[in-house]
């Protein structure tokens, strides 16, 4: 759901230290269902908005997540399962309802940042690749 007047959509801010950079791999784009985050990136920018006990599930339980991702361009909001993989990665599951309708390329940057408002994890798409 994009936002109100009263509330509007956390829009994204480059000099923000809680950005979150990721650099989509071939396995991110086309078909894929999933996008991978580092465990480094999610403690320090998301895991610290949600409440500890979804958080000490999600790390030390291996239990799984719901979290709304928002398309900041298309104002569209998909809700994604996040489940640990290893020690060091967590991947979003749903990533493919994302893919639908845009035109990633491997190298493309994308940024994500959390909106406080809403509770959900923003992102647009930051550089295109020229490979």
């Amino acid at each position: 759901m994009a936002g109100t007047d009263l509330y509007p959509d956390a829009p994204f801010d480059p000099k923000s230290e809680r950005n979150i950079f990721i650099t989509l791999t071939e396995s991110e784009i086309g078909l894929s269902n999933t996008i991978t985050m580092s465990k480094e990136l999610l403690e320090a920018n998301v895991f610290i908005y949600l409440p500890s006990k979804d958080v000490t599930g999600l790390i030390q339980h291996n239990e799984a997540i719901l979290m709304d991702v928002f398309d900041y361009d298309t104002k569209i909001t998909t809700t994604h399962i996040i489940r640990k993989d290893g020690d060091k990665d967590f991947k979003f599951h749903g990533w493919n309802t994302v893919l639908q309708g845009k035109h990633f390329r491997t190298g493309d940057t994308i940024v994500f940042w959390w909106d406080v408002f809403h509770l959900r994890l923003n992102f647009k798409q930051f550089m295109f690749s020229f490979v």
